[in-house]
């Protein structure tokens, strides 16, 4: 008896549904859609474009759901490979614009404006307002991360107009308002940054998104520690921390290091080492090797002192260009040292933020 082909048309249909869920962050649907389309695939006519896309949406769903890195690093050798042979416009764009969102996923976010930047040449064929929104939205938070304020909050506002027209974006959209509070916190706009937190948590408790209400946990403690409020600090950490959804992510290490922080920043030795442990033990445990640096860096500061592990820890975030955050580590030793009387380390680690700082511009100058 001859087998029944699946049409292709069927089988692409079902990968825009895909990549949907994929955009909307609804991990338990997407995951479910693609065990159904993998069923498909070998009964389907031979297409050889939709299985090129079904391979780059692929790659776009193992970074979503936090794949163990060895699977995305194999998948994104495939998806380097798909750009390189291809011509269809379309293809092409999801090529580059991937591989900018796998080089920001492993952190190398001036790789990763790089590749956006040669997206976005490819994004003007590509009719779709939601890919649109997803391409300034994606570039928005790489721009964030190194600096680049008022290009990260451009960004974000054409991200948001967008997904604010699509209620099935609604998480999207939540996701753009917090980029915005970040971008205010990080420019010192404080009132600013609280108005556009607080709108952020308000519709993802109402929309029943607990990741993105334990993020905002985090961030609104992020304001208080900048603004000296210690114990609000700490409060909201440790809120966040105890969202499930949320400390199981990758987001809930940088939770578990900042109470930590707050409390070996007041001396608050013996409980700051059990948050340690706990920050310690996720980022080994998800290959978190930014936060592990960080974590072993405050601990060899304020409890063990241990300068080799200090500058290991920082030699670490330089090779990452993890400026803006290198910068404010190097702020926080010289402040330590000053406190304690010791002018020359105090010397040097300020010095060493300023390094940091001009880094941040030789960076943007090498994306001009």
């Amino acid at each position: 008896m001859l087998e029944t082909k699946i049409a292709p048309e069927k089988v692409a249909k079902m990968l825009n549904q895909w990549y949907g869920m994929i955009k909307r962050h609804q991990t338990t649907e997407a995951a479910a859609l693609k065990e159904e389309i993998h069923g498909l695939l070998p009964h389907m006519d031979e297409n050889q474009e939709l299985l090129i896309y079904f391979n780059l949406l692929d790659f776009r769903y193992k970074v979503l759901s936090e794949e163990k890195l060895e699977e995305t690093d194999k998948a994104y050798g495939i998806i380097k490979g798909i750009g390189e042979e291809n011509t269809d416009n379309m293809i092409v764009y999801y090529s580059l614009f991937f591989s900018g969102v796998y080089e920001f996923y492993k952190k190398n976010y001036v790789e990763a404006i790089s590749f956006y930047q040669l997206a976005e040449a490819k994004l003007r064929n590509i009719p779709d307002q939601i890919e649109h929104a997803e391409f300034h939205y994606k570039i928005a938070e790489a721009y964030y991360q190194i600096d680049q304020h008022l290009i990260s909050i451009s960004h974000a506002l054409k991200a948001r107009s967008i997904f604010r027209e699509h209620e099935e974006y609604k998480h999207r959209s939540i996701k753009c308002e917090m980029i915005l509070g970040a971008n205010m916190y990080d420019m010192y706009r404080f009132s600013q940054a609280e108005e556009h937190y607080q709108k952020a948590l308000n519709e993802a408790k109402s929309s029943g998104f607990p990741k993105e209400v334990g993020i905002v946990y985090h961030n609104l403690g992020l304001i208080y520690d900048r603004k000296n409020i210690p114990k609000l600090a700490e409060e909201y950490f440790i809120r966040a921390a105890h969202i499930k959804e949320h400390s199981e992510s990758i987001n809930g290490v940088r939770s578990l290091y900042m109470i930590a922080s707050v409390l070996f920043r007041n001396s608050r030795i013996a409980e700051a080492r059990n948050w340690y442990d706990k920050g310690l033990a996720k980022a080994k445990s998800l290959k978190e090797k930014e936060y592990k640096a960080k974590l072993k860096l405050i601990h060899a500061l304020y409890d063990c002192h241990n300068d080799s592990i200090i500058n290991e820890s920082l030699q670490y975030l330089e090779q990452k260009n993890l400026w803006p955050d290198t910068s404010e580590l190097n702020e926080q030793i010289a402040e330590y040292y000053l406190k304690k009387g010791n002018l020359t380390k105090a010397v040097e680690y300020y010095k060493r933020a300023l390094k940091a700082k001009n880094q941040i511009m030789k960076v943007m100058e090498a994306l001009a």
